[in-house]
């Protein structure tokens, strides 16, 4: 899981751009809007833009004509009534495709639990950001700020116990289109999220993406449209929301493992690799860990390269909106400080949940349209080795990070800082990590091992079993 907390946001609002008053034509209007001060892309907006106005407007010189028509009906004038009606139709369809049309659509990858999305800093080379509805601010690694000859002053982090650069005066574009402009970014270290990931990540990416724009994920398709606010499409349950330290927070419900009905508020947060995770305060209340059934313990990761302590359980449904999910796998934070130890919230529901849906984002609405898709009934995988893996330091191996008490690993006499080489006589620089993870949760089936073990090859032969079961 790579959830990234913050608590403080670096946002800037647009200019307004106001659009002269007298009687003037639409092309003067352009005229008066598109100065060669702005890019090219500028004008291509702003002409966009006038595009729709001008449909508007014609839209409301047809309705009048066709209001009078109405008004002043007469049989003998059937085929002059026909035909406008016909032509107030066809610019009604115009108007709203054209409102419905998105500012640009970028495919995203699906890394594992996490979304990829192409984000250009300062007129940059396409970058790969996580898309984190987590994210209050927006953060870029070190080293590629220093690639990018980006430069700041350095600030320290009290909510995740970190010293980053602060870095004013950024653009961030999409495809070519200005998404945001004069806004902060703050640069840190990534590596650790890196080695936990199984690849490269160059910046992180949430709330200042969704501030000034209506977003609708199509996790079936991996197509993030983006939209100026008010439009996009409002398809399927809709579900109010409120910000909470700058993340979108929903209502939510609970069973227990033994029947026990709980209702809270949860973070909606793309950025973490997670199905369903219980804040320690809420956990501590209602002591879930005893009413979870069979669970284990494990370290996660988050911004800062602290590793908090979490457990594995099972909770028999969760529902928010008109939706519920049966039979799911979560986990329990210990969280001290943080994010996971706010008193409020219940908890966060993450990309697991989140991927079986297409979703849109309205943040000054303050509405969530969730519409189930494809992925809706796809089961949910635990772990079912009793290993964790994740890179070395150089990035160049795939390591044993934890071993979890009576499970197949345990027995196999599988231990800390092995080197993993083949699964299933496969090179393990041949398969991404987020696969090799995939394969280690299959419950029922059996993988084939070889570990470098303080120098020597060691082959085992896992029967995988779950180990919240």
């Amino acid at each position: 899981m790579i959830p990234c907390h913050f608590r403080t946001c670096g946002i800037t609002c647009h200019t307004k751009k106001t659009v002269p008053k007298p009687k003037k034509s639409l092309k003067t209007i352009q005229k008066a809007i598109i100065k060669p001060k702005h890019s090219q892309i500028d004008k291509h907006i702003f002409r966009f833009k006038i595009h729709l106005i001008g449909y508007s407007l014609r839209l409301n010189v047809v309705y009048f004509q066709f209001s009078n028509e109405i008004d002043n009906f007469k049989p003998s004038n059937l085929l002059i009534f026909m035909k406008r009606s016909l032509t107030f139709l066809f610019a009604l369809a115009v108007y709203s495709l054209s409102a419905q049309t998105p500012i640009t659509s970028i495919p995203f990858q699906l890394y594992g639990d996490h979304m990829l999305i192409k984000v250009s800093v300062d007129n940059s080379e396409p970058l790969d950001f996580i898309f984190d509805t987590g994210s209050g601010l927006t953060v870029i690694d070190d080293d590629v700020a220093d690639r990018l000859k980006l430069r700041g002053k350095k600030v320290k982090m009290n909510t995740t116990k970190t010293t980053m650069e602060l870095i004013k005066h950024n653009e961030i574009e999409i495809n070519g289109f200005p998404m945001e402009k004069n806004i902060k970014i703050y640069s840190t270290d990534l590596d650790h999220l890196e080695i936990s990931l199984g690849r490269d990540i160059d910046g992180i990416v949430g709330y200042d993406l969704m501030h000034h724009h209506t977003l609708h994920i199509n996790y079936a398709r991996g197509i993030m449209d983006i939209y100026e606010h008010g439009e996009g499409p409002a398809d399927g349950d809709v579900v109010p929301f409120h910000l909470t330290i700058s993340i979108p927070t929903i209502k939510g419900a609970v069973t227990l493992n033994n029947g026990e009905p709980h209702d809270g508020k949860f973070f909606i947060m793309s950025g973490a690799g997670t199905t369903l995770d219980f804040n320690s305060p809420y956990a501590e209340k209602w002591d879930v860990i005893h009413k979870t059934g069979k669970h284990y313990s494990y370290l996660v990761k988050g911004i800062s390269e602290e590793e908090t302590l979490h457990y594995e359980g099972h909770v028999l449904s969760f529902s928010f909106g008109d939706q519920t999910i049966e039979d799911l796998p979560i986990g329990i934070s210990m969280a001290k400080e943080g994010i996971q130890a706010h008193p409020e919230v219940a908890g966060i529901i993450g990309n697991q949940v989140l991927s079986k849906f297409n979703i849109t984002i309205d943040l000054p609405g303050k509405k969530l349209y969730f519409q189930p898709n494809k992925n809706f009934d796809k089961p949910l995988h635990v772990n079912c080795s009793g290993i964790d893996i994740q890179l070395s330091k150089d990035k160049r191996r795939v390591l044993v990070h934890q071993v979890f008490e009576d499970s197949p690993a345990a027995e196999a006499g599988i231990q800390l800082n092995d080197e993993l080489l083949l699964i299933n006589d496969t090179p393990v620089r041949d398969v991404p990590l987020p696969r090799i993870k995939e394969m280690l949760r299959q419950n029922g089936e059996e993988v084939t091992l070889v570990l470098n073990q303080n120098g020597d090859e060691k082959t085992v032969s896992l029967a995988l079993r779950s180990l919240i079961e």
